[in-house]
Formats: structure tokens, C-alpha cells, sequence
């Protein structure tokens, strides 16, 4: 459906491609700061990394005024984050003098001025806006479904937020095609990364323009898409080995052996994981006997957490964690962007489907190991 459009912006960018040899230089860049309110506020410039904030300069604010310099080779996105609170204003930082006006009452709506980038980002975000609306309003309806246990109407909210949601990745795709030498479309492409399937990351991907080939984005990216790639359906398992609860390394090559096994990335923490774990436990209570096993890799940072919920949700299998929560060796090896995922593995190492999830996860296995008996 895609297919073609995309064939004929690819083959118009490509013709139009010339090799670089430009060295990477760095450009000087001036952010001030006009913050109403901010009286004598200190001002980090952050970017978040690994799940985790991280502050890279600072300002301190004289009656709310305040500047922050520095160099950088590439538009980057950052936030302004003001010390002790929770008010950060987001932009995107490339060379020249950038204006930030804001008021410390009114976080979500400073006027950014002297970043094309920042403009380009505001730009598609607006564009979205009515979409997004919906998708607001849908999950509040599904909040009142859900208290009211309305299980059709859940369904049916489902269906219409993932339709909507889908409208917007192929949005998404359009725009970074389209925009292929604007790292926005690369920063874009990176943090919804998890809505994108390989064949689409590939045409991304494979649009950009060698003059932004430098930017962070784009080398994750490409190291994300390589990832996938290696690890697609059909290729074989990438085997790992982290620590179980009591401290013991487990490869994952030790539990294949001869059975089907899923491989199950999860945390204590994620609602969405703890709500499919008794279906999952319901596989493996069924499936077990028959050659089915499972290996659970858990995102969590804290080892007591993440044994109570082993134990409250009867998750009675192996378990594995190096707890560095997004930062998981196991994720980077499998490109895990979001949770709950899973991989499974036939007898012969082979990854033999992704992401079931359901009924599904149990039709499959009744399909690859026979029913089971009542």
C-alpha cells in the first residue's frame, strides 16, 4: 500500500544525492533566556539519555534573565529545566542565538525564536494536534469503560485509538521522507521508533540525506535499524547471559536447548506487562509439559521490586536482569524500545515470531505443539 509511493520519493532522492567530504565542524550557539518569574533560578540545558536526565550546562537567572552558551556540530534536542520544580520548556538547540521567552506559570507555551529546527518541530506537532485531541479523548473514555468493567466498549475504543494511532505513524513516515535532510525527521523517526516496523525504519532510513548522516539521530538509527534486521524473524537467536534474582548468570543459550522458548521483556513497573503476565502464566501452565519454556528479561532498577512481582504474579520461570532498566544489555541486543515484548525461539534457535500477545501467544503454541487436552 505504501510501497510504491514511497519507491518513487526514494528514487527522486537518491538521483539527487552527491558524496560529502565536509569535515564535522562545530558552531557556536547562544540561548537567552527571558523567564517570567524566574527571579534568580538556576537553568539546566539537559537532555534526557538512557531514561535518565542529564545536565550538560547551566544558568543562573538574575531577575529572570539568564544565558547559556556552548558548541554543537548538529540541531539537537534539549530541555530547559529549572532547578528544584518540575518546569522544563523543550527546544531544539542548533548554532545562532536563540531566544527563549517563558513564563513560569505557563511552562508548555515559551516562544522559541532564531532555531529553524525548533520551528520545524513545532511545526509537525501542530500538525498533529487534532489527531492527538482524539487520542486524548479516547483514552479518558476507555478510564470510564474500564472502571465501569464495559468490556465491549473497551474493545471498541481499542480499535478506533489504534486506527488513529496509525494515521499518525504513516504521518510520521510521509514527513521524514519528505523532510529527508531535516534532523527533526531523524529525532522524530528515533522517538517513535517503536511504532515502526522494519520495512518502514528501512525506507526512512534509507531516505536521509548524507548532510545530517553526523547527527546523533541518524546514527542510532541506523545502529537500531541493523539490530532489528539481525534479529527479524527467521535469523537466528542472539544469545545473552544476565543475572537471575540470586546473583547466578544465565545465558539464554543454556534454556533453549530443545523446547520452544519465549523470551519475555518486562517490568515491575509496567502496568501494561503485569496485565498480560496471566495469560502468559496460562501458557505456560498449559504448554509447559509439552516443550514450551520462557525466559523473562525485566527493565527494573530495583532487585526486591522485581522479585515481589516474580512472586505475586506467579511468574514461575526463569528470570534474568542486569537491572540498568532501559539501559538493559539484553534490550540494546534486541532493540527493545518499548515494553511488553517478546521473541520466540524454535527448537533449532530460530526467532519464529514477535509480540504475541493474547490468544494469540496461545493459538500459536497450540499450533507448533498440539493442543492441549481439557
Amino acid at each position: 500500500m505504501r510501497k510504491l509511493f514511497y519507491l518513487i520519493l526514494i528514487v527522486s532522492i537518491v538521483i539527487g544525492i552527491s558524496t560529502s567530504c565536509e569535515k564535522h565542524i562545530k558552531h557556536n550557539f547562544t540561548i537567552s533566556l527571558d523567564i517570567a518569574k524566574g527571579d534568580s533560578s538556576i537553568i539546566y540545558l539537559s537532555k534526557r539519555e538512557g531514561g535518565e536526565m542529564v545536565n550538560y550546562d547551566s544558568a543562573q537567572l538574575i531577575k529572570g534573565i539568564g544565558t547559556i552558551t556552548g558548541t554543537i556540530e548538529m540541531p539537537e534536542f534539549y530541555y530547559l529545566k529549572v532547578k528544584d520544580t518540575r518546569t522544563y520548556f523543550r527546544l531544539f538547540v542548533e548554532a545562532g542565538d536563540i531566544v527563549v521567552q517563558a513564563d513560569m506559570d505557563d511552562p508548555k507555551n515559551p516562544v522559541i525564536s532564531g532555531s529553524l529546527s525548533h520551528d520545524s518541530f513545532e511545526a509537525y506537532n501542530d500538525s498533529l494536534k487534532e489527531l492527538n485531541e482524539q487520542t486524548s479523548l479516547l483514552s479518558k473514555q476507555y478510564g470510564v469503560a474500564h472502571k465501569n468493567n464495559d468490556t465491549v466498549r473497551m474493545a471498541e475504543i481499542e480499535e478506533e485509538y489504534n486506527l488513529i494511532e496509525g494515521e499518525k505513524t504513516d504521518y510520521l513516515i510521509k514527513y521524514a521522507v519528505n523532510n529527508n535532510d531535516n534532523v527533526v525527521s531523524a529525532f522524530l523517526a528515533l522517538s517513535n521508533s517503536y511504532k515502526l516496523d522494519l520495512e518502514d525504519l528501512d525506507i526512512i532510513v534509507g531516505s536521509f540525506n548524507p548532510s545530517i548522516d553526523s547527527s546523533s539521530y541518524v546514527k542510532k538509527l541506523k545502529n537500531h535499524l541493523a539490530t532489528l534486521k539481525r534479529t527479524a524473524v527467521g535469523q537466528p537467536f542472539v544469545d545473552f547471559a544476565l543475572d537471575s534474582p540470586e546473583g547466578i548468570p544465565i545465558p539464554l543459550s543454556s534454556i533453549t536447548n530443545s523446547n520452544y522458548v519465549l523470551v519475555e521483556f518486562w517490568a515491575s513497573w509496567c502496568g501494561p506487562c503485569r496485565a498480560e503476565n496471566p495469560n502468559i502464566v496460562l501458557a505456560y501452565n498449559k504448554f509447559h509439559d509439552k516443550g514450551f519454556d520462557i525466559v523473562g528479561v525485566s527493565f527494573d532498577k530495583d532487585h526486591d521490586k522485581w522479585v515481589e512481582a516474580i512472586k505475586e504474579d506467579s511468574l514461575n520461570w526463569t528470570h534474568v536482569s542486569d537491572l540498568k532498566y532501559w539501559s538493559c544489555a539484553a534490550a540494546e541486543l534486541y532493540a527493545i524500545k518499548s515494553i511488553p515484548q517478546n521473541i520466540l525461539i524454535d527448537p533449532d534457535g530460530i526467532i519464529i515470531e514477535k509480540n504475541l500477545r493474547g490468544q494469540e501467544l496461545q493459538d500459536k503454541l497450540a499450533e507448533l505443539l498440539g493442543p492441549v487436552e481439557n
